[in-house]
């Protein structure tokens, strides 16, 4: 069967793994990411303030009005905004594109799609929930989105972490994130292409036991730390057996880049991690490290040269001879286990 032909059977049954529905974010449509001519008949409602370039949407049930920039970086702006529906006011986080015209809509779907999926596995703030999709009068698209209350980015959590609390931290986020890692690339055909610490949040709470469902595989844990994966700018999904890419996020990779690559996630996070922190980490933990790296070799250059091998990791990541990495996701977490 055909591609497109997939696609028309997945729109018609709604079976698709990758259906989505975007009504609660204010447009009256669903269907499959993979689906092409589904993302093109997408019609984004807008509705800013005519005399107040803050209010970003101005309407009697829903009124969305910018306090202040929070952050801005090569690709995007965040704002915190207030958010004011039927069912209450609250502050939240929009996400605004650099050049006016740019739209987020594809990131918006892809993250809506991420946060559901999450839930469902075993972690309910996986990613952040999208409340609301609209168009500026500059016809940029943007979207509201649920903060993640008392986060902090996971590589200024490890910066800040202690030397006695760093290897334990190290050892549930790895085990989290493998996890996460397993269910989007086996399950969901799916890959961030940018897995960065940075591109992680991180709560602290009370020790509390987690229970994952990955395919087949029942992942208990103790912890003491929630993770939520943002930013999903640079993402694709593709087909686990052909590593044809459906969608494609980023113009930064090509669209024939393979997707999704069996490792390719946890290898640029791990790359990056053990980079950063070598020199904390424990002689067990980098031993695993080197291993799932493949070999002592590349990580003795990675030790010598960050900064180059930072860039290095990413051409890696995409090679497109590259299919499959070492760094798979269930080795990760097997390994993981056994330090527990």
């Amino acid at each position: 069967m055909s591609r497109n032909s997939s696609q028309v059977m997945c729109q018609l049954h709604k079976k698709c793994i990758a259906w989505v529905s975007l009504e609660s974010m204010g447009i009256p449509s669903s269907g499959c990411l993979r689906s092409s001519s589904w993302l093109r008949s997408i019609v984004v409602p807008s509705h800013p303030s005519i005399f107040q370039p803050s209010v970003y949407i101005d309407q009697p049930s829903c009124h969305l009005t910018c306090i202040k920039t929070l952050s801005h970086g090569s690709f995007g702006y965040i704002d915190v905004a207030r958010y004011e529906t039927e069912k209450g006011a609250k502050e939240v986080y929009v996400k605004r594109p650099i050049r006016p015209g740019k739209s987020l809509l594809l990131e918006a779907c892809v993250q809506q799609w991420i946060h559901l999926h999450m839930k469902d596995i075993g972690f309910p703030m996986g990613a952040p929930e999208v409340l609301r999709i609209f168009r500026l009068r500059d016809e940029s698209v943007c979207f509201a989105m649920e903060p993640i209350d008392g986060a902090t980015t996971l590589n200024a959590y490890f910066d800040a972490s202690s030397s006695s609390c760093f290897s334990s931290s190290m050892v549930d986020c790895l085990l989290q994130i493998s996890a996460m890692a397993w269910y989007l690339d086996h399950t969901l055909g799916m890959n961030h292409r940018d897995l960065t610490p940075s591109n992680f949040l991180v709560v602290e709470h009370e020790p509390m036991r987690k229970i994952l469902t990955i395919e087949n595989e029942i992942i208990e844990i103790s912890s003491r730390r929630s993770l939520t994966l943002i930013d999903f700018g640079f993402s694709c999904i593709g087909s686990t057996e052909t590593h044809v890419s459906d969608l494609s996020l980023s113009t930064v990779y090509s669209m024939s880049d393979p997707c999704p690559k069996e490792g390719r996630d946890l290898y640029l996070f791990l790359g990056l991690v053990y980079i950063d922190y070598y020199d904390r980490l424990p002689p067990t933990m980098r031993t695993l490290f080197e291993g799932w790296l493949t070999g002592s070799n590349l990580c003795r250059f990675m030790r010598q040269d960050k900064e180059h091998s930072k860039k290095w990791l990413y051409f890696m990541a995409g090679n497109e001879q590259i299919k499959r990495f070492d760094s798979r996701p269930e080795r990760i977490v097997k390994d993981v286990q056994s330090l527990i």
